[in-house]
């Protein structure tokens, strides 16, 4: 069964970003191993793994404002890989946010066989992707890991790199790292039991609520 909730994307919003935000901050998400998450939410900032050797400033690294593609990308932390065992939830300042993605590179299906456009991509430090947007589905086992696709509504994923990677260690970017791990395995369990109710509740069981049109 998958949900179905007044939380629901709609393909009216097609390409709006949904997010939990204020005026002041957006919340996205990253997964990580266990060593690099533990250093980033003892300091408040990927510069403690960074200067331990754990995290790299030289890497393309991707964040996600939509918690259920969070879910699918790392296999509710439990699905996938041990580098995806923990995720992170990064308030960033909307400033800050707003300003990367004016440097944003939008990247389509296809774009990859048109030199000029992947040169563009491969030299912006900020790359856009429009994915299909998932939702939660007790019955979707397999590499879906009980989610399916919104194939009528787009889910934005960012891509950082070069300076847009090293605002991750700026304080003024970065405002809090929370370690929501706890929410997507406790969700899990309830989408094996066939309960997306309680699935949507574990997934989003705190103040901050959902994600809505930005």
């Amino acid at each position: 069964m998958a949900s179905n909730n007044d939380n629901t994307p709609s393909s009216s919003n097609f390409r709006e970003i949904r997010s939990i935000h204020t005026k002041d901050t957006i919340r996205v998400y990253q997964a990580y191993n266990d060593k690099i998450a533990n250093a980033a939410i003892a300091a408040n900032s990927f510069r403690a793994p960074l200067e331990a050797g754990l995290w790299s400033k030289n890497r393309m690294t991707w964040i996600k404002p939509s918690k259920v593609w969070m879910a699918y990308r790392c296999g509710w932390t439990v699905l996938k890989d041990s580098n995806q065992s923990r995720v992170l939830a990064l308030d960033l300042s909307r400033d800050y946010f707003d300003n990367i993605l004016r440097k944003a590179i939008v990247t389509h299906p296809g774009s990859g066989k048109n030199d000029t456009k992947r040169k563009k991509c491969r030299e912006s430090d900020v790359v856009v992707q429009w994915d299909p947007e998932r939702m939660m589905d007790a019955s979707a086992h397999g590499k879906q890991v009980f989610t399916s696709q919104l194939a009528s509504v787009r889910s934005i994923q960012i891509g950082l790199r070069g300076s847009a990677v090293e605002l991750l260690l700026d304080e003024k970017f970065v405002l809090q790292i929370t370690d929501v791990t706890q929410h997507f395995r406790d969700a899990l369990e309830a989408l094996k039991a066939g309960d997306v109710e309680m699935a949507e509740l574990s997934l989003y069981p705190d103040k901050v609520g959902k994600e809505r049109v930005m």
